[in-house]
């Protein structure tokens, strides 16, 4: 029974320690950090933005390297999400809250029942590359509070920030580096007419909508008698990589405007326009638009729409990708 009541006054003992110590010790933690990035900004923020890529680069997954990732849908920008298990890890759900392309996004971490962290990222263009900022935020209820002072909370949650951010540097440079570069030309682009289909969708879904749309689109053409005034073209009016979603177009050119029902008729006026002629697979086409923009950037051009992509090889007839021509414009905004 003595026994008993020492084990009792000691436990009150801890409790009473443990409440005044949460009167004192702080209810939340911030802190943030920074690296430089040697790539261009919508390369670092894509990559942060597409939690596919984060396996690749997370400094927990390097810790424990059996713990469980289950992808969500979407898997990019806001409402993305993935949730982990793992005996080192513990178990857990992580979710874009918002995705301002290309310059900020958020995330929530939910512990499962062990409560919850805010982070931000922000992607600012400096000379060198993007200045990459991971913000981190949470807070302790009273009295748990008490535990920040008996141990190191924000200096370990900065040591896996640091990991992190070296980790993905050392991916996105490596990405940067493996870029083709590529050549950027000023162009006359003539008035076109299209006959297309229109519709926005989700970007996992592009090569589906493009391969059922575009046989439509020519087989519509054929059927009214019209000549094809180039390669098939794809049109791009949006490309919000927040949500995921592009507004596209699947168009064919014609030498003059026609109606056909159910098609839309799209023309695209007589402009000045920025050209690149790239060799590849699709896959590959995002970096060539990435070249563009970094050009309107560098010398201060401002982009209108569509942009747009023109097929020229037929896939059908040349197996070989390195050979693929697809010519990418980009018609400029007229200051004027």
């Amino acid at each position: 029974m003595q026994i008993l009541k020492i084990g009792l006054f000691i436990l009150a003992g801890l409790i009473g320690l443990f409440a005044i110590g949460g009167l004192i010790a702080p209810r939340e933690v911030s802190l943030s950090r920074s690296t430089i990035i040697e790539a261009p900004q919508e390369m670092v923020f894509n990559t942060v933005n597409d939690l596919k890529t984060w396996e690749s680069w997370s400094p927990w997954k390097e810790m424990d390297p059996a713990m469980k990732v289950t992808m969500g849908n979407p898997s990019v920008g806001a409402g993305a999400f993935y949730s982990w298990k793992g005996e080192v890890s513990g178990e857990g759900r992580m979710e874009i809250t918002s995705s301002s392309a290309p310059e900020k996004l958020t995330t929530h971490v939910d512990f499962k029942g062990q409560g919850g962290a805010d982070a931000a990222w922000t992607f600012k263009p400096v000379d060198g590359g993007t200045e990459t900022t991971w913000a981190f935020h949470t807070e302790f209820p009273y009295p748990f509070n008490a535990m920040l002072l008996f141990q190191d909370f924000e200096g370990a949650i900065e040591k896996d920030y640091d990991r992190g951010l070296e980790l993905l540097k050392e991916q996105v440079e490596a990405k940067a580096a493996a870029a083709p570069q590529f050549r950027v030309r000023p162009v006359e682009l003539p008035l076109r007419h299209f006959i297309a289909l229109r519709q926005t969708v989700d970007m996992s879904e592009m090569t589906d909508v493009f391969g059922a749309n575009t046989p439509k689109v020519y087989q519509a053409v054929e059927q009214a008698g019209l000549t094809m005034a180039g390669m098939p073209c794809g049109l791009y009016y949006t490309w919000d990589e927040a949500t995921g979603t592009t507004d596209c177009a699947q168009a064919i050119p014609l030498a003059e405007a026609h109606q056909l029902e159910g098609f839309q008729t799209i023309a695209i006026a007589e402009n000045e326009a920025l050209l690149i002629e790239y060799y590849g697979g699709y896959e590959g086409l995002g970096a060539a638009h990435m070249a563009i923009e970094g050009y309107c950037k560098q010398h201060g051009l401002e982009a209108g729409v569509p942009a747009i992509e023109e097929y020229v090889t037929d896939p059908a007839s040349e197996p070989d990708t390195s050979k693929w021509l697809t010519r990418i414009y980009y018609p400029l905004v007229s200051k004027g």
